[in-house]
């Protein structure tokens, strides 16, 4: 299954067709927060399947979410409630108590991977403002009997 990521994208719509153009073939987009609304967009116009959580810049939507898709548990959130732009401590402590195997978050603007203790911990960055020497960028993730992690820059 590939699932798509992306998020703080601030509403800028030119950004995420950049990015849905590398995303067209996912059967789910993850979408990490800062301006929730664009899910609706993505609906509308590449009529995706959409997971959503709110950012620090969003009035409504769920702060986190856990899946399991084909098998595997994930955790989803923006990230502002654990203090990811200080320490990622935290937002793994979170994903253990959930048992979670992949955790996907926003709010730093930068790309980010790492597997820590069997936990795959992912930050698609932004695909609007970057952080950082980080450039505009979002995710593809092939979840097969291995899972793959592929970062695309969208500039």
């Amino acid at each position: 299954m590939k699932i798509g990521v992306l998020g703080d994208s601030h509403g800028r719509i030119k950004n995420i067709n950049i990015a849905m153009k590398f995303l067209k073939d996912t059967e789910l987009i993850v979408f990490t927060g800062d301006h929730i609304t664009d899910i609706r967009y993505i609906t509308k116009e590449y009529g995706a399947e959409v997971i959503a959580v709110r950012g620090n810049c969003d009035c409504s939507g769920e702060l986190e979410i856990v899946r399991t898709i084909n098998g595997r548990r994930i955790f989803i959130c923006h990230g502002h409630k654990y203090g990811v732009k200080y320490t990622l401590d935290n937002i793994h402590y979170r994903a253990e108590e959930l048992e979670a195997d992949i955790v996907i978050f926003g709010h730093t603007h930068i790309p980010y991977y790492e597997e820590t203790n069997g936990i795959i911990m992912i930050n698609p960055g932004s695909v609007t403002f970057p952080r950082g020497r980080s450039k505009k960028s979002c995710v593809m993730i092939n979840l097969g009997e291995k899972i793959e992690v592929e970062f695309i820059d969208v500039t």
